[in-house]
């Protein structure tokens, strides 16, 4: 009768601390995923242009990304390093927005870089970039208004682009290694574009961060 109760004994203590075990094991998981949402939920809200009063998880998916900010900020210092480097640039010409689209549908995103200020603008226009995913510059486009409109057309498997320039928007086509560097020269588009179509760079009618170079 003793053996009996002295096992009784044993595996209700054993059955007691295993309980504990999990409730522990339990607690500490539950921590370990309340810090990684805590942590997802940090990031998803870090501002990416904290000098304006729009709203951190306002910004446009394609046109926020820091780490795409950080690649067009290195190819802005290297293609500019010699005026940089004098001077030339003031301070209201180093910022640009960003929008990343995959034109040829490789799946890998371009990236339309909007630029601003006295050195990048005139009265025709700004110069905007497109650049590959990896921060190489594919056209370099002269006297461009926004936004850049692109199509559902494809020309040499590239989308067409509608960019207003010379007060008119303007039918620019991939020639099958760039797109045409002055809008202005291109064919008039003798429509407004279609609302359905992606508009890049469209900083006057959407939440778009502003970067420094």
């Amino acid at each position: 009768m003793k053996k009996v109760i002295v096992t009784l004994a044993l595996l209700a203590f054993f059955g007691i601390t295993s309980c504990k075990k999990e409730a522990k094991l339990e607690e500490s998981t539950a921590d370990t995923t309340a810090v990684a949402v805590d942590s997802s939920k940090a990031e998803a809200m870090v501002d990416p242009d904290p000098t304006d009063t729009i709203p951190a998880g306002s910004y446009g998916i394609n046109s926020s990304s820091l780490k795409t900010a950080d690649l067009i900020r290195l190819t802005l210092k290297d293609l500019y390093k010699d005026d940089l480097a004098k001077n030339f640039i003031d301070d209201n010409s180093k910022k640009f927005i960003f929008f990343e689209y995959d034109l040829n549908e490789d799946g890998k995103k371009e990236i339309l870089v909007g630029l601003t200020g006295g050195y990048f603008c005139g009265t025709g226009g700004c110069t905007q970039l497109l650049l590959d995913d990896q921060g190489n510059v594919i056209t370099q486009f002269s006297v461009s208004g926004n936004p850049v409109v692109i199509d559902t057309n494809k020309t040499n498997g590239w989308k067409d682009l509608f960019i207003y320039s010379g007060s008119k928007y303007r039918i620019v086509k991939f020639n099958g290694k760039t797109y045409p560097s002055n809008p202005s020269m291109q064919p008039e588009l003798k429509v407004t574009p279609g609302d359905g179509l992606p508009r890049a760079l469209d900083f006057e009618h959407e939440p778009y961060a502003w970067f420094k170079f």
